[in-house]
């Protein structure tokens, strides 16, 4: 499972640092049910995905791939 490091108080966009040392962008999008999140990664190792919601620390995310499964868990970044 890779980590997401995430700041809470930025709220529509940042760069995020993984677990594994490779970076990526979270960014805040519009939907339909509200505000959802994306997540793209630098590196070609982890999937881009979304959630329909805002980042709540300790969720998990399982995200399937041609690549095939990989998790992931949102963890607040600690200052």
């Amino acid at each position: 499972m890779t980590t997401i490091y995430v700041d809470p108080s930025k709220k529509k966009e940042q760069i995020v640092k993984l677990s594994d040392g490779t970076f990526g962008l979270m960014k805040a999008e519009k939907q339909k049910s509200g505000i959802g999140y994306e997540f793209d990664f630098t590196s070609h190792m982890h999937p881009s995905f979304r959630i329909p919601h805002a980042p709540v620390n300790g969720d998990e995310e399982t995200v399937h791939s041609i690549d095939g499964e990989q998790q992931f868990k949102i963890q607040w970044l600690s200052k």
